[in-house]
C-alpha cells in the first residue's frame, strides 16, 4: 500500500466530524453527465424534504432560500463569482471525500470476494475464475463472444434488502467509474469502439489489469496493490469532476448575475432557483416527481439558452 492511499485511510477515519458540519451545494446542477431521467433524480434526491420521492415549490423555496442563507454567511455578505466558486469547490470536496470513502469500502469488499483461499492475496487463477463468472453471464447467447444487442442478463438479487440491480434507486456518485453492472458498461470496458468482445480477448485484457495491478511482479496481487491501482484510477476521475464542477459554477454565477455586476443577490438567486424548479415541473402542478414527463431538452442547456438571448 502505497502512501497516498495509507495517508487517505488515516484522514478518512478522522473525518467524520468535519464531514458532518458539510454545507449544502447551491448548484442546481449535477456537474457529472447522466442521463435525464437521473438528473431529476439527483435534483429530487437534494431538494425533497423528509426524503419524499418529490418536491413541491414551496420545499424547494424553502431549501433554495437556506442555500443562500449559507452561501451569505460563507461570504460575509459579499457574494462575488470567486468566493461563489469557491465556496463550492469547498462543497465539491466533501462530497469527494464521501464518494472515495465509498470506494474504499467497496474495493476492499471486491478483493475479499476475489481472495477465495482467504490467504490475502488474489492469484491469477482466482482472478481468471472471477472473469470467466463475468464474461458467462454477459454471454447471453453461449456464443462466446459478448455483443451490442445481445439480450441483458438478468438482473443481480441483492440479499440486504430482496431488491434487485433495476429496483433499485440512488443518486449517481460524483466518482462514477465504469462498471460491467449491463451490457453497455461491459462493452465500453472490454471492447471499446469495437461492436463485440471474444471471450480470448476479454481474458488478454484481464490478464494486462492483473499484470499491471502486481506492482511487485511476484505473480499475487495483494490487498494494497489492489486498492492502489484502482485508487489511482479514481484519483484521475477526481481531477476531471473538479475541472468540470468549476466550470459549471462559474457559469451557474454568471446565469444568475442578470446585471453582470460581478456581485449576486437574493433576488437574482431566489429568480434563478423558481426558473430552474420549473423548467423540471413540466406538468405546472407546483411539483417535481418522477411520475411527470422529463422536459424535451436538459434544464441546464435551457437556461443557458435563455441567458445568452437576454444578453
Amino acid at each position: 500500500m502505497n502512501t497516498r492511499t495509507r495517508t487517505l485511510l488515516v484522514f478518512l477515519a478522522t473525518s467524520a466530524l468535519y464531514l458532518q458540519s458539510a454545507a449544502a451545494s447551491v448548484l442546481p446542477f449535477s456537474s457529472v453527465e447522466e442521463p435525464l431521467a437521473d438528473q431529476r433524480y439527483r435534483f429530487i434526491d437534494r431538494f425533497a424534504a423528509d426524503e419524499q420521492n418529490q418536491v413541491s415549490r414551496q420545499d424547494f423555496v424553502h431549501a433554495w432560500q437556506e442555500r443562500f442563507d449559507a452561501l451569505a454567511s460563507f461570504a460575509n455578505g459579499r457574494i462575488s463569482e470567486e468566493v461563489f466558486v469557491a465556496f463550492e469547490m469547498t462543497e465539491l470536496e466533501q462530497q469527494l471525500l464521501n464518494a472515495r470513502e465509498a470506494h474504499i469500502r467497496q474495493t476492499l469488499n471486491r478483493f475479499n470476494a476475489l481472495d477465495r483461499d482467504k490467504d490475502g492475496t488474489i492469484s491469477w487463477e482466482e482472478y481468471q475464475a472471477s472473469g470467466q463468472r463475468i464474461f458467462n453471464r454477459f454471454d447471453t447467447t453461449e456464443a462466446g463472444v459478448v455483443s451490442v444487442g445481445d439480450p441483458e442478463p438478468a438482473p443481480r438479487q441483492r440479499a440486504s434488502n430482496n431488491q434487485t440491480d433495476t429496483e433499485r434507486r440512488r443518486v449517481r456518485s460524483l466518482l462514477a467509474m465504469p462498471t460491467t453492472h449491463n451490457n453497455q458498461g461491459f462493452l465500453a470496458m472490454f471492447a471499446g469502439n469495437a461492436q463485440q468482445v471474444s471471450l480470448a480477448e476479454f481474458e488478454q485484457q484481464r490478464r494486462s489489469i492483473f499484470d499491471r495491478t502486481d506492482s511487485n511482479g511476484d505473480g499475487l496481487v495483494s490487498r494494497g496493490e489492489y486498492l492502489d491501482e484502482f485508487m489511482g484510477r479514481v484519483g484521475g476521475r477526481e481531477q476531471e469532476v473538479r475541472q468540470a464542477h468549476r466550470e459549471l459554477a462559474q457559469q451557474v454565477f454568471r446565469q444568475m448575475d442578470t446585471a453582470q455586476s460581478g456581485w449576486l443577490n437574493k433576488k437574482d438567486f431566489v429568480a434563478y432557483g423558481l426558473a430552474v424548479f420549473q423548467l423540471w415541473d413540466t406538468t405546472g402542478q407546483q411539483l417535481v416527481s418522477e411520475a411527470q414527463p422529463l422536459p424535451a431538452q436538459e434544464p441546464q442547456m435551457q437556461l443557458v439558452q435563455l441567458a445568452s438571448q437576454q444578453r
